[in-house]
């Protein structure tokens, strides 16, 4: 398990939420496989953070100032390539 899986998990649990990463390929984002955590909550999805290429949803009632600053490092962990060698192996079959 890679340090940004670790990172989901712990944030999914701390804030009751299902979480994912997802890539941005220009008007359209794509998922990053094994980059999710938590039970389907079956709320709207909503970006709790982005950047130019990166973007984390979430399923959860209120998005906190807390939560945002965590999916802030999310996507700075996916950007270090802090990633399993699954996920990297998924992630190269997008681009």
């Amino acid at each position: 398990m890679s340090d940004c899986e670790k990172l989901l998990l712990q944030i999914a649990s701390e804030f009751g939420c299902k979480i994912w990463v997802c890539e941005k390929i220009g008007r359209r984002i794509s998922y990053i496989q094994g980059l999710k955590a938590g039970e389907e909550r079956y709320l709207p999805a909503q970006v709790v953070f982005e950047n130019e290429r990166y973007a984390v949803m979430c399923e959860t009632e209120h998005v906190s100032k807390k939560l945002m600053l965590k999916a802030k490092r999310v996507i700075e962990c996916v950007q270090k390539g802090h990633l399993s060698k699954d996920t990297q192996k998924a992630s190269q079959r997008i681009c």
